[in-house]
């Protein structure tokens, strides 16, 4: 019987051994393959002077904050690393509109949504919500005609509740998502109480997407599908009267590294919060062949600080 016990011991001993050494692999540095990806390229971007005007701002709304490692394979354990919690507030011609709601007014009733290892492993601090920011200068809640969700994880929709009665868009694979989660979720909380508007990709192929929807038919802002973090996770070009373009892509990845690398997130990270690790790393490598294909192009991640200190932040503007 000891005999028995003993080699039960070991060997459970040995097997958590290994799970601990494959955790750990999951962690260091490694390259997605970017050369089996032979996605053609259609590009469809009107020249600059034939843009409408269209301005761009950041709104901060608060921040998390990790160790750097679990934001992409490679990232330094020494290192804390910063999420960004913002809002992308565009004003065009035909609409003002947000991308993305970032931090709401009630953020820390939300954030006791997200999973407990989450919570134990990030922590988060409120700053100013996106309506709280607006209305000094004249804009207010009724003014923004829409928000356009990159997807539907908390810290990205927790300011709907301030702009109540705006139309939400996002695409029917993104609602049906929601509306499977469980009730715990901030989101399923929340889907019955939006004006929700589903989003086609009915314009065709555009730079290296098979699907996108220009949405005011000019070519300034264009939507595109980027699945995997969630099955409706959606990335937004927009194209300047400057020259400048940009693409969110909402938490495809949390730092620019993951496009430049390329490198998905860790094991854990990937467990936690991404839908499919397959189309991840495809629309990953998907962002960076277009990225290496047009190095003017900016590629705005969510979350990545670094970034964003270099994009006007509200109410300064690019144009």
């Amino acid at each position: 019987m000891k005999r028995l016990l003993k080699r039960f011991l070991l060997s459970a001993a040995l097997l958590l051994l290994i799970l601990f050494g494959l955790l750990l692999y999951s962690f260091i540095p490694m390259k997605l393959d970017v050369v089996s990806d032979e996605t053609g390229f259609s590009p469809a971007k009107s020249g600059p002077a034939l843009l409408p005007e269209v301005t761009l701002s950041l709104l901060n709304t608060g921040k998390m904050s990790s160790r750097q490692a679990f934001a992409y394979r490679g990232g330094s354990w020494d290192t804390e690393y910063e999420y960004a919690m913002v809002a992308v507030l565009l004003r065009h011609p035909q609409a003002t509109f947000l991308f993305d709601a970032g931090f709401g007014a009630n953020v820390d009733e939300h954030a006791k949504t997200i999973p407990a290892l989450m919570q134990a492993l990030s922590k988060h601090a409120k700053g100013a919500p996106a309506i709280a920011q607006l209305q000094p200068h004249g804009i207010t809640a009724d003014q923004i005609k829409m928000i356009i969700i990159s997807h539907s994880h908390w810290d990205h929709i927790s300011g709907l509740e301030d702009f109540p009665g705006v139309e939400v868009w996002m695409p029917s694979a993104e609602i049906n998502f929601i509306r499977q989660r469980p009730q715990s979720e901030l989101s399923q909380q929340m889907i019955d109480k939006l004006k929700l508007r589903p989003v086609d990709f009915t314009s065709g192929p555009y730079e290296n997407f098979d699907r996108s929807l220009d949405l005011f038919g000019d070519g300034s802002i264009v939507l595109v599908p980027l699945p995997g973090h969630t099955p409706g996770s959606i990335g937004m070009f927009v194209n300047l009267q400057s020259g400048k373009r940009f693409l969110f892509i909402g938490d495809l990845t949390w730092a620019l590294d993951g496009v430049v690398l390329p490198a998905e997130r860790p094991w854990l990270a990937r467990r936690l919060v991404d839908y499919d690790e397959v189309q991840v790393r495809r629309s990953i490598v998907k962002v960076h062949r277009l990225a290496q294909q047009d190095p003017d192009l900016i590629v705005v991640p969510a979350h990545d600080r670094r970034v964003h200190d270099q994009i006007a932040t509200f109410p300064n503007v690019e144009r």
